[in-house]
């Protein structure tokens, strides 16, 4: 789990985790963030941040960010991750992402969504 020093906000190695955490939860192929007690998670002063690791970068690369989540029943696997992938692309360009599905949602998707 990323314990950031000397942290006041929720950026860890240049890294908005709660910006992050929103952009993966917007995914359509995404039910949820995984990592609740026990599981993988951001600890920020005064609270946690489930499902989502900031690895530090290895050298002079970018920091790693590691995504645990619920997919959504349908799509594959490869679709989850490309999705989660291409949404944080922008976020954090060029910073590798790891996406782990840890389980899956089989109840159908909220009334009002657009499937797509």
């Amino acid at each position: 789990m990323t314990r950031p020093v000397g942290t006041t906000d929720g950026t860890v190695d240049g890294i908005d985790v709660d910006r992050v955490a929103a952009v993966v939860l917007a995914c359509r192929a995404v039910a949820g963030l995984a990592g609740g007690a026990g599981g993988r998670g951001t600890y920020l002063p005064g609270r946690r941040v489930p499902g989502v690791v900031i690895q530090e970068p290895t050298g002079s690369g970018p920091a790693t960010i590691e995504v645990h989540v619920i997919a959504r029943y349908g799509p594959t696997m490869s679709e989850v991750a490309g999705q989660v992938r291409a949404a944080l692309a922008a976020l954090a360009p060029g910073s590798p992402v790891d996406v782990v599905v840890e389980d899956l949602a089989t109840a159908p998707e909220p009334a009002g969504s657009v499937p797509g």
